[in-house]
C-alpha cells in the first residue's frame, strides 16, 4: 500500500487560518451591522416620536388662535362699546346679543362674560348643549377673588391674560361631568379711559384636547400633555388627568424624577434612560412675536414616553435576525475556506510577492512625483519660504528667501534660523521659538508685531511673517512665509511726512482756512481763522458754516453753498463778491474768500481761504 503524498493531505492549518480570519470578519461585520440596524431602527423610532410631539404641539397652537382673534374682535364691536359706556340694561342687551352670536357659531366657546371692575359678572352667556343661554342676574356670580380676573385687571388695554388649563368650577365646586376650560381675559375701558372690568371667553378645552389626541395617531398609548408643574392634562391613564384639581400629589416628577429633571432643563429634547425613551417639547399657547400682546403666557409640555420594554423588543428582534444570517454565512464560508485551502499553492505566494513589489514601486513613483511638484512650487514661489525643524535648524529655503537675505540656498540649509535675525534678537527669539513649538498655532501675516530680518551683509530689513506647523515621520516642523515690506514702510513714511507738512502749512498759514463737508458742517479750522472770528481752537468744529456769516446773509449763503456743491470749481480771492464775516461777538467785517473743493471717501469737501480786508489794509 502506497503512503499518501503531501499533496493528498488536507491543509488543516491553512484551512483554520482562512476560516478563522473570515469568521472573525463575519462576526465583526455581524456586530457592526447589528448595531447599525438597531441604531437605524431606533433612529426611525426617535424620529417618529419627535414627529408625534411636533404634530401635537402644532395642533394645540393652531386650535387656540381662533378664540384669541375672537376676543380681540369682540372688544372692538360697537354693541360691546355702547354697553360699556352706557352701563344700563338696554345697552347690556346689545352685549348679550353679541355674546349670543359668538357662542351660537363657535362650539369651542363654552361661555362669554363681562365682569365689571368690582369683580361682579354683569353679562354671561353659557353654551348649553351647543345653544347659547343667557344667565339671569340672580345667578350671576362675584369673581373678584378669581385669579384670572385679578391678573387681567392688571393688564393694559389690548393685552390678553391666558389662564391655566383646568376644570370649570361653578359656585366653588368642580363641575360634573368634568369640563376642561382655558380662559382668555382682556381689560376694557369706557370712552373716557376708565377701567370697566374685563371680557372673558371660556374656551371648551375638550375640543382642542380631543384634536391633540387625534394628532398623536399611533402614540396615543404613550403620549401625554402636562402643565408646567408636571400634572397630566391628557394622559394614557385618564385617572391621572387634572389631579391638581383634587389635591393629588402624583406628578410625572414624582413617578419619573430622572426624566422630569431632563424635561425641565430645556424647552424641547429627547433622552433615553433606564425607564425608556422620553421625547418632549414645550407649548407656549398663542405665543406671538410681540410679547406685549399676551401677558403671563402659561406653558404646557407635550411628552412621549416609549417604555424600555419596547426598546428592548426592537434590539432583540434585530439581533435575532442578524444571528440567523450570521450562522448561515459562517457555514457557507467554512465550505469555501476548505476549497480555498486545497486550491492555494506556492504560486500564490509568488503572486502575492509580485503584487506587493508592484504596489511598492507605484507608491515610490507617486511619492517622488509629489516631492518633485512640491519642490517646483517652493522654488517658483516669489514669496520667501523656509522650513525649520524642532531644534530651530533650517532644512529648506526657496530662492526668493535666499535672494531676500543675500545668501545662496546652500549657505542657509543646516544653519540655526537666528542667522536671519538681528543679533540683539537672538537670545529672545530662542525662547519664543521654544514657546511656539510647545503650542504651535497658525499665526497670520502681520499679527500685530514689527519684525526685522538681518541680511548677510548685516543690513536690517522690515518683514512680515506667517507661521504654521506640521508633523512628518513623527518629527515637528514649522514653515514660515516671509515678505519684505521695506517698500511699504518707505511709502508709509512718505505719507506721514506729507501729512506732517500739510498740518504745518495749516498751522502757520497767516490767512484763515476752513474745511466744510457736503452738509455745511465745519470739519477743520486753522489758528488764523479762529483768531480772526474770535473763537477758541476747535470751538467751531461740527458747527454750520453759516455761523461765520452775518444773519441777514445766511439764507442766501445756504443756497449759494448748495449751488457750488453741484458744480464745484476753484474760485480765486476777491472774485467779484462783496462778502462779510461775523465774529463770535456778532460784529461783522469785510472779507475776501477763495474756494477749492476735493473728494474724500466719495464725499465733497470745500476748502475756503479767508482774508480779513481791514487787517490787510492796516498791515
Amino acid at each position: 500500500m502506497e503512503s499518501p503524498t503531501s499533496n493528498d493531505k488536507f491543509p488543516f492549518r491553512l484551512f483554520f487560518l482562512l476560516f478563522t480570519s473570515i469568521a472573525l470578519l463575519i462576526l465583526a461585520g455581524a456586530w457592526y451591522v447589528g448595531n447599525e440596524r438597531i441604531s437605524s431602527e431606533l433612529d426611525i423610532t426617535r424620529s417618529s416620536e419627535i414627529g408625534t410631539v411636533v404634530m401635537g404641539v402644532r395642533r394645540l397652537d393652531d386650535e387656540l388662535h381662533a378664540p384669541f382673534r375672537q376676543l380681540h374682535t369682540l372688544v372692538n364691536e360697537k354693541a360691546i362699546r355702547l354697553a360699556i359706556d352706557a352701563n344700563d340694561k338696554n345697552a347690556a342687551r346689545g352685549m348679550e346679543a353679541a355674546f349670543t352670536t359668538l357662542v351660537a357659531f363657535n362650539e369651542v366657546v363654552d361661555k362669554v362674560r363681562w365682569i365689571d371692575q368690582s369683580g361682579m359678572e354683569r353679562v354671561r352667556i353659557n353654551n348649553v348643549a351647543g345653544k347659547p343661554e343667557s344667565v339671569p342676574a340672580a345667578r350671576l356670580q362675584n369673581q373678584s377673588d378669581s385669579y384670572y380676573f385679578t391678573n387681567a385687571m392688571r393688564l393694559k388695554p389690548g393685552q390678553v391674560f391666558i389662564s391655566s388649563l383646568d376644570l370649570n368650577v361653578e359656585y366653588g365646586k368642580v363641575e360634573v361631568p368634568h369640563k376642561p376650560v382655558l380662559r382668555l381675559a382682556t381689560p376694557v375701558q369706557d370712552s373716557k379711559g376708565q377701567a370697566r372690568g374685563v371680557l372673558v371667553i371660556n374656551v371648551a378645552a375638550k375640543y382642542f384636547l380631543d384634536s391633540f389626541t387625534d394628532s398623536l395617531v399611533g402614540a396615543r398609548d404613550h403620549a401625554m400633555l402636562l402643565n408646567s408643574g408636571g400634572y397630566w392634562l391628557v394622559s394614557p391613564d385618564s385617572e391621572d388627568a387634572f389631579g391638581f384639581m383634587f389635591q393629588s400629589q402624583k406628578t410625572l416628577g414624582s413617578v419619573h424624577p430622572e426624566a422630569w429633571r431632563a424635561i425641565t432643563s430645556i424647552p424641547s429634547g429627547q433622552v433615553e434612560n433606564a425607564s425608556g425613551l422620553w421625547t418632549w417639547s414645550t407649548v407656549y399657547p398663542l405665543k406671538v412675536s410681540d410679547s406685549r400682546t399676551i401677558a403671563d403666557i402659561p406653558n404646557w409640555l407635550v411628552v412621549s414616553h416609549l417604555p424600555a420594554s419596547q426598546l428592548a423588543l426592537i434590539r432583540e428582534g434585530a439581533w435575532t435576525t442578524i444571528g440567523v444570517n450570521t450562522l448561515i454565512l459562517l457555514a457557507l464560508f467554512g465550505v469555501l475556506s476548505a476549497w480555498l485551502a486545497r486550491a492555494l499553492t506556492g504560486r500564490a505566494h509568488a503572486l502575492v510577492e509580485a503584487t506587493r513589489a508592484q504596489a511598492e514601486a507605484e507608491t515610490a513613483k507617486r511619492l517622488a512625483e509629489v516631492h518633485r511638484r512640491f519642490r517646483l512650487v517652493v522654488e517658483a514661489n516669489a514669496t520667501g519660504l523656509l522650513v525649520v525643524d524642532g531644534g530651530g535648524i533650517i532644512v529648506l529655503v526657496n530662492p526668493a528667501l535666499a535672494r531676500m537675505f543675500g545668501y545662496a540656498k546652500e549657505e542657509l540649509v543646516g544653519q540655526p534660523m537666528e542667522i536671519l535675525l538681528p543679533e540683539s534678537e537672538h537670545q529672545r527669539h530662542v525662547g519664543l521659538r521654544a514657546s511656539y513649538m510647545h503650542t504651535p498655532l497658525p499665526r497670520p501675516m502681520g499679527a500685530g508685531r514689527d519684525l526685522h530680518g538681518r541680511r548677510k551683509d548685516g543690513s536690517i530689513l522690515p518683514v512680515e511673517i506667517s507661521l504654521s506647523s506640521f508633523t512628518e515621520n513623527g518629527q515637528q516642523f514649522v514653515d514660515a512665509v516671509v515678505v519684505d515690506i521695506s517698500e511699504r514702510k518707505r511709502i508709509e513714511q512718505l505719507h506721514q511726512q506729507t501729512e506732517t507738512r500739510l498740518q504745518l502749512l495749516m498751522q502757520t498759514n497767516p490767512n484763515g482756512v476752513v474745511v466744510v463737508d457736503d452738509q455745511g458742517r465745519i470739519q477743520m479750522t486753522n489758528p488764523a481763522l479762529d483768531r480772526m472770528f474770535g473763537y477758541a481752537p476747535e470751538e467751531l468744529l461740527e458747527q454750520a458754516v453759516e455761523t461765520l456769516v452775518p444773519e441777514v446773509s445766511r439764507g442766501q449763503h445756504s443756497r449759494l453753498r448748495e449751488q457750488y456743491l453741484q458744480a464745484p470749481s476753484i474760485r480765486p480771492m476777491g472774485a467779484g463778491l462783496a462778502l462779510h464775516g461775523r465774529r463770535k461777538d456778532r460784529s461783522t467785517f469785510p472779507i475776501e474768500v477763495s474756494l477749492a473743493s476735493f473728494e474724500e471717501e466719495r464725499r465733497v469737501f470745500v476748502q475756503a481761504t479767508i482774508v480779513d480786508i481791514p487787517a490787510r489794509t492796516l498791515a
